[in-house]
């Protein structure tokens, strides 16, 4: 994703440069510790966030109190709850910090603001949603036709850095395995 979104920066750039200094410039850096909640379930998300260190988590709370894994971002990736960002309304989905990281956050508001005055701003905001949207699809196949083994074969074949550097209890609550059970389906592959 990474390359993706430093091209699409990039034709922004191109295209009209005082709206990506004003899209840059709407930005802010940020820093957050392993553990630490960059956006709370049950609450309205505020901000798109382009991750540029570290790892976060999606996920949502069940009715039991467990957490359900959605989805691991990684460097370069567009983090959001977006259903919450686009409608604002709140939602059961929260983000949060499994490896320290850094990122870039814009307020929503600022968002479409610049969304508004811009059209090359608009035309790289829908591209990184229809890329978010098509990989969310693609997750929906992942998570529900899958095995556990086939899961983590397609891991390792196509996304082998979730194996690489997701801590193996949060990969195996991912893959809705026990660790021992991934000990062995790791062990096999």
């Amino acid at each position: 994703m990474q390359d993706v979104l430093n091209q699409k920066l990039e034709a922004l750039k191109l295209k009209n440069s005082q709206a990506y200094q004003d899209f840059n410039e709407a930005f802010k850096q940020g820093f957050a510790s392993k553990g630490e909640i960059l956006e709370p379930s049950n609450s309205t998300c505020k901000y798109l966030y382009i991750l540029q260190s570290g790892i976060t988590k999606q996920f949502r709370d069940k009715e039991d109190g467990t957490e359900h894994i959605i989805w691991f971002n990684f460097a370069g990736d567009l983090v959001t709850a977006f259903r919450s960002f686009v409608e604002r309304t709140p939602t059961n989905e929260g983000i949060k910090v499994i490896a320290d990281c850094t990122y870039l956050k814009v307020p929503r508001d600022k968002c479409y603001q610049l969304v508004e005055m811009y059209h090359e701003v608009e035309t790289f905001v829908r591209e990184m949603l229809e890329i978010y949207l098509i990989q969310s699809e693609e997750r929906v196949f992942f998570l529900q036709a899958l095995t556990a083994k086939e899961k983590y074969s397609y891991l390792q074949k196509n996304m082998p850095y979730f194996i690489q550097d997701l801590p193996q209890k949060e990969l195996a609550k991912f893959l809705g395995i026990t660790r021992e059970t991934l000990s062995r389906i790791r062990k096999y592959s």
